[in-house]
């Protein structure tokens, strides 16, 4: 069933579910489906409509106070299926050491890989993907393993137009849309959530309450933590957050333009993608990471033409004068008699570039706090305060050289490496942009912990000290790793959609610990 809280009747909310999803993007989609399958009733409630519009976007407006980063209220969508709809598709499961706690990254998972591993052919069928695992890594010969050359697959599901019609004739789902949470009203003992508070954009609507056995928060990891921090009405402190953790830990996948390259000889592949050994992170002491080799086909310039844009690439001086006399930018790949093949005949010359993404060591000071401004619902905006570590610039640095020691020893091509990045120490550009930027992949702000006093939620993704209170997404994730969140995302929620099912006790009662 599909509603709209601006519109419907609202008593199709009023019976108790078994479970209250907040929440519609790849996470909460996903869990919703897996707990109907598993014959629980199930609230799937969105903030968003069928497409994105501004003004339900505006909430996502916030702060910037540390590293530059995209406008808040762009970096994710407030829409049924959530930000899955401007996601690139990419998909790979972590690694059995990015759970793992490494002498230089001293953050682990409660869980492993092998606690994931089992939803692997149901989180491929998810995404619409092929079943089995994705390849394993392709042959490379090297002088010394520092590289592997990993297989990615792209998924092109996005989750609001692919599961909209199976949501709107389920019998076991009551999904509403435009329906915003504010609040999370608690029991006596503070211990237990008794309610879900929601409103539509109107500026009348008083509001209605959802009830549910079980609530499960997959608003992805700026809106989870803003909202727990928001419900000061019971808990001065917020929600969840008696040790201080909600929202810190912010990490990215720091995205870097880190050099370019010139083939020895026409590439066999488009693009490939590297990834270093367990050996080699700990060797250089720097943490995971992928490469990305794309091949470019430019089109053949004449000779005038060839011989103009080398003249001017010849130089950064050059390039600079140019840019100033024509009011353009000249692209330039190589410089110099390079400059001159590649334009003449890109096809004996090839090209290409490295894109390079990392996982973030974990930092408590980078984090989601809340501004002074308020959104219409009277709720506080966030401000995001991102920071790097130095081991995250270093890791791009000796990433880089090791490409490019590889590339030259295999007669491969040669890399063109980023003057920032040589320097020591190795500082980011700024501005950012083409040489730096994020990936849109919000981690960590709730993260999973056994300890209290190191994570937000439990290896079950409950809330710390609330009974009946989840958190879905990349959120939980304990520490970052390099692929990109989305995969991992599905797999937590398929194993928290079986715990829930099979731990939710008889009508009216609550999960125990």
């Amino acid at each position: 069933m599909l509603l709209d809280a601006a519109t419907a009747d609202r008593s199709r909310l009023a019976s108790p579910f078994n479970v209250c999803v907040i929440g519609s993007g790849p996470a909460g989609m996903t869990l919703a489906r897996r707990l109907a399958a598993r014959g629980l009733k199930v609230a799937l409630m969105e903030a968003g409509g069928l497409e994105i519009s501004p003004e339900s976007q505006d909430r996502y407006q916030g702060e910037i106070v540390g590293l530059p980063y995209f406008d808040l209220d762009v970096a994710r969508l407030r829409m049924l299926g959530g930000t899955s709809g401007h996601w690139a598709g990419w998909c790979r499961a972590l690694d059995a050491h990015d759970f793992e706690s490494l002498p230089h990254r001293p953050y682990g998972w409660p869980i492993g890989k092998a606690d994931l591993d089992p939803y692997q052919p149901a989180a491929s069928e998810v995404l619409g993907l092929e079943p089995e695992r994705e390849g394993p890594d392709l042959p490379m010969t090297q002088a010394e393993a520092r590289l592997r050359n990993i297989q990615l697959r792209q998924s092109p599901v996005r989750f609001g137009e692919n599961y909209r019609d199976e949501i709107a004739a389920s019998d076991r789902i009551t999904a509403c849309l435009n329906a915003n949470l504010v609040d999370l009203r608690l029991g006596d003992d503070l211990a237990t959530v008794e309610g879900a508070v929601f409103r539509s954009r109107a500026a009348d609507d008083s509001g209605f309450t959802v009830r549910a056995r079980a609530y499960c928060l997959c608003l992805g990891g700026l809106e989870s933590p803003r909202m727990l921090l928001n419900f000061t009405g019971q808990k001065p402190n917020g929600i969840g957050n008696d040790h201080d953790l909600v929202g810190r830990y912010f990490c990215e996948h720091p995205k870097y333009e880190v050099a370019e390259v010139l083939f020895a000889r026409p590439p066999e592949f488009g693009s490939d993608h590297f990834s270093p050994t367990l050996d080699f992170m700990l060797r250089e002491q720097v943490l995971n990471f992928t490469m990305r080799v794309l091949v470019h086909a430019p089109p053949a310039a004449s000779r005038g033409a060839a011989l103009r844009a080398a003249a001017v690439c010849a130089t950064p001086f050059t390039e600079r004068l140019a840019e100033r006399v024509l009011g353009r930018r000249q692209v330039c790949r190589w410089g110099g008699l390079a400059e001159y093949g590649i334009r003449r005949d890109p096809g004996r010359a090839p090209v290409g570039s490295v894109i390079m993404y990392t996982e973030q060591l974990l930092d408590r000071d980078s984090r989601v706090t809340l501004a002074d401004a308020t959104d219409d619902f009277g709720l506080r905006r966030i401000r995001l305060d991102w920071r790097m570590a130095e081991v995250d610039r270093r890791t791009v640095q000796a990433a880089t050289l090791a490409l490019g020691a590889h590339f030259a020893e295999q007669d491969i091509g040669r890399l063109r490496v980023r003057d920032w990045l040589l320097a020591e120490p190795v500082a980011l550009p700024d501005p950012p942009g083409r040489a730096w930027e994020g990936s849109y992949h919000h981690m960590c702000t709730t993260r999973m912990a056994d300890d209290p006093r190191e994570g937000v939620v439990d290896r079950n993704c409950r809330v710390h000290g609330t009974a009946n209170l989840y958190v879905g997404g990349s959120s939980v994730f304990s520490a970052p790793g390099f692929a990109t969140p989305t995969y991992t995302i599905v797999q937590l929620a398929l194993r928290l959609g079986d715990h829930l099912a099979d731990s939710l006790p008889g009508p009216g009662g609550i999960i125990s610990d």
